[in-house]
């Protein structure tokens, strides 16, 4: 990996947000985008996250821990124009994907950018009504997964003609994010993963996230929705990310695997705030692609 850019700790001390239980006053059905899902109370938990920058001695791989750091350049700049990033940038990242996981093919199906303080939307948020859809994309500072296993399939069935979607479920598919920062270095609000050797099957929360959402372009129908997974704070959690990441660094997260045999099937993420945090709001896309194995079964 490349050095880094910045002096910090090769293990901060961050409070990451997981999910509120239903007994503390936590909900299990939430509207993303809304001036309520800004002001979701949350349950904060200080953590120890290490700096990949400094883990010399382990390979971190999508199949093993669910998530791998991968340098990547690539000649897109502003990620303005929507329709490039939805032809080119999507190519792009679909011939990347292949590369790494070895995968027969790759759609990518939605994205999103974020440019904004997380603290300007929830000033806005604060002066909404709770219905209210606040347009303004941060860092997502809770901890998650963007798929349940249902939701997943929910996923797949939206996103490709359902004859397509039924045969390509019987062979090994799965849904990874590829997130990168734009324009700069990463400087605040970092996105942390965890060791999904870390995160037990009891410690996930199923949530259901009705739409209409954060107008990502995905395809499935507003005002319908899809299961993710929360999770529930473990302290066996082993928490990474790569400090100061550039552009031409991409970080994919695995959200979901349909393989059983042992392999990592999905990882949870967040964004995270430090004491080192400095400059302009983080700026990043995240592309979500579907991912065949078609020589291979499912499970």
């Amino acid at each position: 990996m490349a050095t880094k850019t910045i002096a910090v700790p090769a293990v901060v001390y961050a409070n990451i947000n997981y999910f509120l239980e239903m007994s503390e006053g936590g909900t299990d059905v939430i509207y993303p985008g809304t001036a309520t899902d800004k002001l979701r109370p949350l349950k904060s938990v200080t953590m120890p996250v290490t700096d990949l920058r400094t883990c010399k001695d382990e390979n971190f791989t999508l199949d093993m821990h669910g998530f791998q750091f991968v340098p990547h350049k690539t000649g897109e700049k502003t990620y303005e124009d929507q329709e490039r990033i939805k032809t080119v940038f999507y190519d792009e990242t679909a011939v990347l994907l292949k590369a790494v996981t070895g995968a027969t093919r790759v759609v990518p199906f939605s994205h999103l950018v974020r440019k904004n303080f997380v603290d300007t939307a929830v000033e806005a948020a604060k002066k909404a009504a709770p219905t209210d859809i606040i347009p303004i994309m941060t860092p997502s500072l809770l901890t998650h997964i963007d798929q349940s296993y249902d939701g997943a399939k929910q996923v797949l069935e939206a996103n490709l003609p359902s004859a397509e979607a039924e045969s390509l479920s019987k062979t090994r598919w799965g849904i990874i994010n590829v997130w990168r920062p734009i324009g700069s270095p990463v400087k605040r609000d970092p996105l942390a993963v965890c060791d999904a050797r870390s995160c037990a099957e009891s410690d996930l929360r199923k949530v259901f996230a009705q739409l209409p959402s954060q107008g990502d372009g995905s395809k499935v129908s507003r005002g319908k929705g899809f299961e993710v997974f929360n999770v529930a704070h473990n302290q066996s959690h082993k928490w990474y990310y790569a400090s100061t990441m550039t552009p031409d660094e991409t970080l994919m997260i695995k959200c979901f695997d349909s393989k059983t045999d042992g392999r990592a099937r999905r990882t949870p993420h967040t964004a995270f705030q430090t004491d080192f945090d400095e400059g302009p709001a983080r700026q990043s896309i995240e592309v979500r692609c579907l991912v065949f194995w078609e020589n291979d079964t499912a499970e």
